[in-house]
C-alpha cells in the first residue's frame, strides 16, 4: 500500500534473457482539501467556523487576510470566530504527502433589516415607534420624510413620536459589516391624515 508520495522502479529478468529496461511510476499522494463547517455566504449574525480535513494526521494552515496560506501561516487549533466580513483560506499538509489545494470561503456579515414596534398600520392615537435590529453592535439611522436613510441621517436613540401619517425608513450599520437593507413602515394617523 502506498501511503505517501512514492516512486516505484522495477526491472524484470529471467535466465537467458536480457534484463528489461527500468520501469518507473511515481504516485503522488495529496492531502485532502480542507472543509468548512459553515457554508460561505451572507449572514446577519457572527459565525463560528470549524475547519476539518479527512486526511489522518494532516495539519491545517489558514489565513483570514485574503493571502494564500502556507505551512508558515497560522496552524488551525480551534473554531474561528467570524465577527466581520472575512475570507478564510485554508490548506492542509502532512509529511510525505503533497499539500492540499487551497479551500476558500467568504463570509459576508450584513446587518439585519431594522424592525418597527408597533407594526405599520392605521392608528387612532399617536404612537411611540421603536426601531430595533437583531444584529449585534449596530447603529440605526432613520428618516421620517420618505427619503432613503444614510449614515448622515438622524441616529436612532429612542422611540419616535408619530402623530400624523408618517413613513419611517431605517438602516443599520456596523464596522466591518455590510449595511442592512432599508426597513420601512408607514403609520396612518386617523385623527389627522
Amino acid at each position: 500500500t502506498v501511503t505517501q508520495t512514492t516512486t516505484i522502479k522495477a526491472i524484470a529478468g529471467a535466465p537467458g534473457y536480457t534484463t528489461s529496461a527500468v520501469a518507473s511510476a511515481t504516485y503522488t499522494i495529496q492531502v485532502a482539501t480542507p472543509t468548512f463547517s459553515v457554508p460561505a455566504g451572507t449572514y446577519s449574525q457572527p459565525r463560528s467556523v470549524a475547519l476539518g480535513d479527512t486526511t489522518s494526521g494532516a495539519t491545517i494552515y489558514y489565513t483570514t487576510d485574503g493571502s494564500t496560506p502556507t505551512t508558515s501561516s497560522a496552524a488551525y487549533t480551534g473554531a474561528i470566530a467570524v465577527t466581520q466580513t472575512t475570507t478564510i483560506k485554508a490548506m492542509a499538509a502532512n509529511p510525505g504527502m503533497a499539500n492540499s489545494t487551497v479551500a476558500t470561503a467568504t463570509y459576508t456579515l450584513q446587518a439585519a433589516t431594522p424592525t418597527f414596534s408597533p407594526p405599520a398600520g392605521s392608528y387612532l392615537l399617536p404612537q411611540l415607534v421603536s426601531i430595533s435590529d437583531s444584529s449585534p453592535g449596530v447603529t440605526i439611522y432613520y428618516t421620517t420624510d420618505g427619503s432613503t436613510p444614510t449614515t448622515s441621517s438622524p441616529q436612532y436613540t429612542g422611540p419616535i413620536l408619530v402623530v400624523l401619517t408618517t413613513t419611517i425608513k431605517a438602516i443599520a450599520v456596523a464596522p466591518g459589516w455590510s449595511q442592512s437593507p432599508v426597513g420601512s413602515a408607514t403609520y396612518r394617523g386617523l385623527l389627522g391624515l
